[in-house]
């Protein structure tokens, strides 16, 4: 039996920096059946270069170049538009997928017809390659759902998910785009899961928008989730109303060092490195400020690792 297409759908901004590691980490899986759609979203570096000299060398690749930047959510949109694949796989070009991600993605959703969109678990790196600790994931459908109420538990780069014809991401929300399309796919009855697989490596970049506008994604996030109970009690929800020129009084402050230690604690805990969560914990502390939540870890990490372990899948 030939094996189902995926449809690869990778925007790129400025990337060149990362972009090799993470074209070769697509056009090295061992699941080979797949179109490789790749959107230089008005990059000013040598991003569009290395895409075309990739292109040369496979034939999976097509690419697709705005003239001027779009944004993550019309970029991916667009991506979506063309895409033949039975399943659509989306990545981030500062990421790195792990060599079976597409096969082990693949089989499931081929095993598992009820399910819908996937994510999984992740090895967490710095700017440079580095590993920082790790992101696990479990496979809990009605879980995910209640967490994908009070926050994003899924890594974007991971997700496959089946190509229907008509999703897309919606502008507005920009950079918090695949929450909002995670949240409404909920809102049509269709269930979401994380797998316990690490199926990539995931990047902390100083430059993504995930770091660089964190107090917008904050905001986005509280607004995305207003709209699901909007849709939840009147079957739709106000989007087209929504304006953007309430961003004006949000004011970009955030400490990416601040934000990369707290992330770093969390992945360590996750990797059971206690020893570094503790002297990590300290850190901030005195860098930064009291956090219950880094105590609490911190009181945890003197736990035993089967008590520890229990308790993450727990909660």
């Amino acid at each position: 039996m030939k094996a189902p297409l995926i449809s690869v759908i990778m925007p790129v901004y400025n990337a060149e920096k990362y972009l090799d590691e993470s074209i070769r980490s697509i056009l090295n899986q061992t699941f080979k059946n797949f179109e490789f759609i790749i959107i230089n979203d008005g990059s000013k570096d040598n991003s569009l270069k290395l895409i075309k000299k990739y292109q040369k060398e496979d034939k999976r690749i097509i690419l697709l170049n705005n003239k001027k930047n779009l944004g993550i959510a019309k970029t991916r949109t667009k991506g979506i538009k063309i895409a033949k694949g039975e399943y659509i796989a989306t990545f981030d070009a500062d990421d790195v997928s792990l060599p079976k991600r597409f096969e082990i993605e693949v089989n499931y959703l081929k095993n598992h017809p009820d399910i819908f969109l996937i994510g999984g678990s992740a090895i967490l790196i710095d700017d440079n390659g580095n590993k920082m600790g790790v992101f696990r994931k479990f496979n809990d459908p009605i879980r995910i759902k209640r967490k994908l109420l009070k926050s994003n538990p899924i890594i974007n780069s991971s997700t496959m998910f089946r190509n229907i014809g008509n999703l897309y991401y919606r502008e507005k929300f920009d950079g918090a785009d695949e929450y909002d399309l995670f949240l409404r796919l909920l809102s049509e009855g269709k269930k979401i899961t994380n797998l316990e697989y690490f199926l990539v490596k995931y990047r902390m970049n100083p430059t993504s928008i995930s770091f660089r506008k964190r107090a917008k994604q904050e905001f986005f996030s509280k607004k995305i989730q207003e709209f699901y109970f909007q849709r939840e009690k009147y079957g739709r929800d106000k989007y087209d109303e929504f304006d953007l020129s309430v961003l004006d009084g949000i004011k970009e402050d955030a400490d990416y060092e601040k934000i990369k230690l707290m992330s770093k604690i969390l992945a360590s805990f996750q990797d059971g490195q206690t020893r570094e969560v503790r002297k990590d914990v300290k850190v901030y502390f005195r860098k930064y400020e009291f956090n219950k939540m880094l105590a609490f870890y911190y009181v945890l990490s003197f736990f035993p690792d089967r008590l520890i372990n229990f308790l993450k899948r727990f909660y």
